[in-house]
């Protein structure tokens, strides 16, 4: 039996496209943990706010549905059976009852954001326990079908090829071997590779759950967009609404390229249905530049869906949380490019080695190339994608804003602003060239945002000043916007009269 080592070093083989699914299998882990922490976040940034539990249960489940994906860090074979009868559930079970609860929850949306010919759906008292009503609907609504006829799966067995020129092996996971299975090795004849690989039932029921989440994704875009186009939605939410039709966008694009390429690009290319058992004969079976080629879509093809909900849920993120978690937009933006140009540095370097070794046997000069020419391209690269991140993620503040409200928010933790406070305030404002009126219109914005957090007074402890200036006698005055005077006694700001 072969280790855990044995099979990545295998798995990172030149016959397998050096790994190039194997690294999505982990890019997979890395996005689900990524928006499971967003989520956190989301729901931490206004705990009271029914939005954002709607919006943090919507992403918790996005990101559950990617371990599909992620599960399979844990390679086939009867060796880790133990293991995949526990992953297995998750794998299966864990992605059907996230797909389910996220298409119940895009269809509650319009009950948390007003949508041009949904306004009746808006209802705040539904708000109060719709986000989690949904995910026991969805649950209970998997554990009642799961084990009908269009959705139970029966049989699966472990197909392995333990050296090359050896006979491919079935060995029962559960249920029985299937013809299908049979029909799969003996395909195969003598082993060309070494390999293990699972074969189950394909079931229709199963597809059509995987499918019908991009159909309601779409509707809510269409909706969304028309209601932008004709400004229905308050003010207050406009950006917000905007944003999220950004986040619904880029996940539509990307789970309509994903099933367009499964139902109707590789069944043309390959003459015939593609599915998973056409997969494992492109990867195992036939060695021909075609079926690379074929296997290499079906490989990357496989990153879009859980791409998109990474996308969707940066967006959904900055839309929740731009008001109340200070520097969330730069850090998105940061994520955005290193993430890009990381991902497309990998899929590129692993492409390029692909096409050198059927080249000229030698496929690391391939990737070696293209590594050494990104990197001397990167900077303008790095700088188009930081274009873009802006564009989708623009800041309400500039850098000095940012410091002077970052300076605001922490003398605000205690519930007021002293004078001295008021004074560094005041000193950096004027060294940052910020105005007055923006002053009042950063601090006052912040405070509503967060006025749950804070007493009625700070308001009232937060004046600013109209002037200030020094008398012959050296004294510095100071009127402020409730038309009261102050002097600077050397130490503190006194009210005028004041003894």
């Amino acid at each position: 039996m072969a280790t855990l080592a044995e099979h990545y070093v295998r798995a990172f083989g030149a016959d397998r496209f050096f790994g190039l699914d194997m690294v999505i299998n982990w890019i997979a882990l890395v996005i689900v943990v990524w928006i499971i922490g967003l989520s956190y976040l989301v729901l931490k940034s206004d705990t009271t706010s029914l939005q954002n539990r709607f919006i943090g249960t919507l992403l918790l489940f996005e990101g559950l549905k990617g371990v599909w994906q992620a599960s399979n860090i844990v390679p086939y074979g009867v060796e880790f059976e133990g293991i995949w009868d526990v992953l297995w559930i998750l794998k299966i079970d864990g992605f059907m009852i996230a797909n389910i609860t996220a298409v119940i929850l895009y269809l509650l949306f319009p009950v948390y954001f007003r949508i041009n010919f949904l306004n009746f759906m808006y209802n705040e008292r539904v708000q109060k326990f719709a986000w989690w009503v949904a995910p026991i609907i969805g649950i209970t609504t998997w554990v009642l079908i799961k084990d009908t006829s269009p959705f139970i799966l029966e049989n699966a067995s472990w197909l392995s090829c333990s050296a090359v020129g050896a006979e491919p092996v079935l060995n029962v996971w559960y249920g029985q071997v299937t013809a299908e299975a049979e029909n799969i090795r003996s395909s195969i004849g003598t082993c060309t590779a070494v390999f293990d690989s699972v074969i189950s039932d394909q079931r229709v029921g199963l597809w059509f759950l995987t499918l019908m989440g991009t159909p309601v994704s779409i509707v809510a875009l269409i909706l969304i967009r028309i209601t932008i186009k004709r400004s229905d939605i308050d003010s207050n939410n406009e950006l917000i609404s905007k944003t999220f039709y950004t986040g619904f966008m880029g996940k539509v694009i990307a789970n309509t390229i994903f099933f367009s390429t499964i139902l109707i690009i590789l069944p043309l290319i390959n003459g015939g249905p593609a599915g998973f058992i056409a997969q494992a004969e492109w990867k195992y079976v036939d060695r021909s530049v075609m079926a690379n080629v074929k296997y290499f879509i079906w490989t990357t093809n496989l990153s879009l869906p859980i791409i998109g909900v990474g996308f969707e849920a940066m967006m959904f993120v900055y839309a929740s949380t731009k008001d109340t978690v200070l520097g969330i937009d730069e850090k998105l933006r940061k994520t955005f490019t290193n993430t890009v140009f990381t991902g497309v540095g990998a899929i590129s370097f692993i492409a390029a080695s692909e096409i050198m070794e059927n080249v000229l046997g030698f496929g690391l000069i391939g990737g070696v190339a293209l590594g050494v020419g990104l990197f001397m391209v990167r900077k303008p690269v790095i700088g188009i994608l930081d274009g873009f991140s802006n564009s989708l993620i623009p800041s309400d503040y500039t850098p000095e804003e940012k410091e002077y409200l970052e300076l605001f928010s922490t003398s605000l933790q205690d519930n007021k602003i002293t004078d001295n406070e008021r004074v560094l305030l005041t000193t950096l404002a004027t060294a940052y060239g910020i105005t007055d009126e923006r002053v009042d219109e950063i601090e006052n914005n912040f405070v509503l945002t967060n006025s749950v957090n804070f007493d009625e007074n700070i308001v009232e402890e937060s004046k600013s000043v109209v002037q200030q200036w020094t008398d012959e006698r050296g004294y510095t005055w100071r009127k402020l916007t409730d038309d009261s005077i102050e002097w600077w006694d050397g130490s503190q700001w006194r009210h005028y009269g004041e003894q």
